[in-house]
């Protein structure tokens, strides 16, 4: 079937956009991916149909580049539901990975892909695969949401989403009035007060030689999930506030220093019309540690009311102060620390049909490298297999001071409700 490109709109990139397009974090794995087996009836058409529903819904499905600051958006899907063959699950499974690892061009055609690997009439391997560009965690949750809803309904409509392209031209808009400069001068305030970059933690191994990058796992309890939101309601918290104190208390802990920072990822959707909103809306902004609090709880305190300004004010800290002549995120910074967390809430199965069965898999894509080897990347994972995990430079960290630092970090995160 021939697939109309006809471009309908153009307009101004968002500033996350603009950051991944004009080189920053091109060196990050960009690809969010999922695959299940399926077992069971599948309805192949219907699959296909579904999948164009939601690229026809949300047009960041459908979005292309012109350059950092352009973007078009096509009228119709520029990628469909690509339908193999395989003779075994391990033929299957390798031929969805070469699939979905492939990286899409940023100024190519289309960022994402759906593929189906038949192996019998009631046997499939079912993946899709987005580039970073056009999604987040929570984009993510939508497209593979909406995706189940047109395949076990059909034709049913939706409620309206906005549109990626809409919210750009409005993140813009407001970047050069009001709400552009009441974050200006809170930016200025906190790189005045804490610098551009979050300072190293901890002294650095100097053995020199190619970044050799390894990854730590520290394991959580079983119901850690259920301990921290109960430390969250006990210091009038949220649970990243709980996770992420513990990292930043670790980090003081270890550099005997009272003020520690790191970044972290801020999804965000502050602006009007983003609920049901597909695209990039993540973002990375700084959060410091400065007070000596006596306990645990006092940690939690600060961390949770100095991330309300933080997200609050959230934006692309490099690209927006490069529009307004200032660096409130420096480039040549040696970032010590990056966290993220991981709530446990997953992604939502690709199918959710009577009779059929979704087993997910975890495939082992390529994926880039850290946006820099001076950084010791940290998730936290409260779901399925709690856990801490850490992946570093090893010619840049000593392994000793990361395994203590995740260490201390899962002590704390556990220590509220003792």
């Amino acid at each position: 079937m021939a697939v109309d490109r006809h471009v309908t709109t153009s307009g101004p990139t968002s500033l996350t956009e603009e950051a991944r397009l004009s080189g920053e974090f091109a060196n990050w794995s960009n690809l969010i991916h999922g695959s299940a087996w399926l077992t069971g009836p599948l309805d192949v058409a219907a699959v296909c149909d579904a999948w164009r529903r939601v690229c026809l819904r949300h047009d960041a499905m459908r979005r292309g580049y012109v350059s950092p600051h352009e973007a078009r958006t096509h009228a119709d899907v520029l990628s469909e539901v690509e339908v193999h063959t395989a003779g075994s699950d391990d033929e299957a499974v390798e031929l969805m990975r070469r699939i979905l690892g492939v990286p899409f061009d940023l100024f190519g055609q289309g960022f994402a892909r759906m593929v189906i690997v038949r192996r019998d009439e009631h046997r499939h391997l079912f993946g899709v695969v987005l580039d970073h560009i056009i999604t987040d965690e929570t984009s993510w949750a939508q497209v593979t949401g909406d995706f189940s809803e047109f395949y076990r309904r059909g034709g049913a409509a939706l409620p309206e989403a906005g549109s990626y392209q809409a919210f750009a031209s409005l993140q813009r808009r407001e970047l050069a009035g009001a709400w552009g400069e009441q974050r200006r001068e809170f930016w200025r305030a906190y790189t005045g007060e804490f610098g551009t970059f979050p300072p190293d933690f901890t002294p650095r191994v100097t053995t020199g030689g190619a970044p050799s990058y390894r990854v730590l796992e520290h394991d959580l309890p079983v119901d850690v999930q259920a301990m921290v939101k109960e430390f969250a309601r006990r210091a009038r918290a949220t649970p990243f506030a709980v996770v992420t104190a513990g990292v930043l208390a670790a980090m003081r802990e270890l550099s005997d220093d009272p003020a520690v920072g790191l970044m972290t990822e801020n999804f965000g959707r502050v602006l009007p019309g983003t609920s049901r909103t597909v695209g990039l809306f993540v973002q990375s902004v700084p959060l410091h540690l400065t007070r000596q609090a006596a306990d645990p709880a006092g940690i939690v305190e600060e961390v949770f009311l100095r991330g309300l300004d933080v997200f609050e004010h959230g934006i692309p800290l490099h690209v927006a102060g490069h529009r307004w002549n200032e660096n409130f995120a420096s480039p040549d910074g040696k970032l010590g620390v990056h966290f993220q967390l991981n709530d446990g809430r997953g992604v939502r199965r690709l199918t959710e049909v009577e009779g059929t069965r979704s087993d997910q898999i975890v495939l082992d894509l390529p994926a880039g490298q850290p946006e820099t080897p001076d950084t010791i990347l940290i998730s936290g994972h409260l779901g399925e297999r709690p856990r801490f995990v850490a992946t570093y430079n090893e010619n840049a960290h000593s392994t000793a001071v990361v395994e203590q630092l995740l260490q201390f970090a899962a002590k704390f995160v556990s220590s509220g409700v003792r």
